[in-house]
């Protein structure tokens, strides 16, 4: 039986990993920096980025806000076990809470698990009360962060 891969990963060559790790690095790099780390022309990387965002393997850039200078000082995990049909009424609450990060439908016992940011204890109270009426949580509350947005290594 032939191996089967997708197009994207035909542009996982060397240098196709090595420009992803540098756009993970610093996206707003210009292509001729790019071009200068990989050891291509500019044109030649601009192509290459287009591809792989056209292959899906670049799915968008973005500025990373810094929470706390926001007044938002407090992140909290929290994972949610729902009420029976509440499911649908849950994801159209939280897709309008500027509270809620990430909202990652999850296996086992729990339905859901969020990444929640709050200005405070009872910022985060108020948030998990507007929560409560779609089920069950349980929250912690992240006194640290040691890793953070690391850069993926691509499996080749």
């Amino acid at each position: 039986m032939p191996d089967r891969h997708s197009p994207a990963q035909d542009l996982l060559d060397d240098i196709g990993l090595h420009l992803l790790r540098e756009l993970q690095r610093d996206a707003r790099q210009s292509f001729a920096d790019l071009a200068r780390q990989v050891g291509l022309t500019p044109p030649a990387v601009a192509e290459r980025v287009r591809r792989m965002e056209a292959n899906g393997l670049i799915q968008g850039y973005r500025a990373e806000v810094n929470h706390a200078a926001l007044g938002l000082k407090l992140t909290a995990f929290v994972r949610l076990r729902t009420y029976p049909g509440r499911d649908r009424a849950f994801e159209e609450y939280v897709a309008d809470r500027f509270e809620v990060l990430e909202c990652h439908e999850v296996t086992g016992e729990d339905s859901y698990l969020l990444r929640i940011t709050a200005t405070d204890v009872h910022h985060l109270d108020r948030v998990l009360t507007g929560i409560s009426p779609f089920g069950a949580t349980h929250s912690v509350m992240v006194l640290s962060t040691k890793i953070r947005n690391r850069v993926m290594e691509p499996m080749a």
